[in-house]
């Protein structure tokens, strides 16, 4: 497996609201006053499923990590 993480030192997104964040349009009470959509963490979730990636999303402490894990492909050689 391959793997990317990304990790910032903002507020971060609660335990709780991880799997919500990853539908599209949801954006938290938090960060209702900044700009956006809430597309983003939705659209990084549909690009990983379809590449056959899985998307966790954890703590930074502070802030957020977002791991994508690749797997490699039947028969690939690396």
């Amino acid at each position: 497996a391959t793997g990317l993480e990304v990790w910032d030192t903002g507020p971060g997104i609660p335990e709780a609201d991880r799997a919500r964040v990853l539908e599209r349009f949801v954006r938290l009470d938090a960060s209702r006053t900044t700009p956006g959509s809430g597309l983003g963490l939705s659209l990084v979730a549909a690009v990983a499923k379809l590449h056959g990636a899985s998307l966790t999303l954890g703590d930074n402490t502070p802030g957020l990590r977002v791991v994508l894990t690749f797997e490699e492909a039947a028969g690939a050689e690396g």
